[in-house]
């Protein structure tokens, strides 16, 4: 009997208490991908998520100054090692859950054609969309492509977005007939509005876009911020979602 107080003691400390918020800070181009993850866990778990969605830049100042986040979905890997270098992140709860895959895309159902490599080197389009390859691990990917099929990238045919957020919606609302995008953005766009056009370019032409995701220090509820890692981290349901929404495992 003993032995079975005990044990309930220690499930009662370890389980997230009910109504538990986690803060989230993440990367645009997960947002709709953590979404459909926290729609699944949370409910379960009595976890509320409490999303922030925006550029990891932006994201990796404010935690820096002291933004009262759980967890850091970056969309890269350099920021969160440099928080665990700061300070700012527990070292041993980084890894990488997703690596992010490049699109050159169009809601237009019939603008990129099969070979998306010759339609680039053409220059058939007005304007192409790409994030700010200073901040963005898309736009270094995106730059790398386009300097692979010899683009000039000086070229005032390349419209530039803060961030693969702005970027994408250059093109959603027309200001770019094309962009080179994240594939998850794309997937999440036309499960609502139906296909566009699109090609995946070589992964050997662009740097690996590596996704990595962090415990903060300043975490409120580290243990059911933990726990939700781990699943993120070992579950094969998380892993289907997150294949699933156009990113490599």
């Amino acid at each position: 009997m003993r032995r079975l107080i005990l044990l309930c003691l220690a499930l009662f400390v370890t389980m997230p208490a009910a109504g538990t918020e986690l803060r989230v800070a993440v990367a645009a181009n997960f947002t709709a991908t953590l979404e459909r993850l926290a729609e699944l866990y949370g409910p379960e778990n009595g976890v509320r998520f409490a999303v922030s969605s925006g550029s990891s830049g932006k994201h990796f100042a404010q935690i820096r100054q002291g933004a009262p986040f759980d967890i850091f979905f970056s969309a890269d890997d350099q920021r969160t090692a440099d928080l665990v270098a700061s300070g700012h992140a527990v070292a041993d709860s980084r890894f990488a859950y997703a690596e992010g895959v490049l699109v050159l895309w169009s809601p237009d159902a019939g603008r990129i054609p099969d070979d998306g490599a010759a339609f680039l080197e053409r220059g058939d389009y007005r304007r192409v969309a790409i994030a700010n390859p200073r901040v963005a691990p898309y736009g270094i990917a995106a730059e790398a492509v386009m300097q692979a099929h010899g683009i000039d990238l000086a070229t005032r045919r390349i419209v530039t977005g803060q961030s693969i957020g702005q970027a994408f919606n250059f093109v959603t609302t027309g200001n770019a007939e094309v962009g080179l995008l994240a594939l998850a953005q794309v997937i999440a766009h036309e499960r609502r509005q139906g296909a566009g056009s699109r090609w995946l370019p070589d992964a050997e032409t662009y740097p690996p876009i590596v996704q990595e995701v962090v415990l903060l220090t300043v975490a409120r509820e580290p243990e059911a911020a933990s726990a939700f890692l781990d699943w993120v981290r070992t579950s094969e349901t998380a892993r289907e979602i997150i294949e699933s929404d156009g990113y490599r495992l």
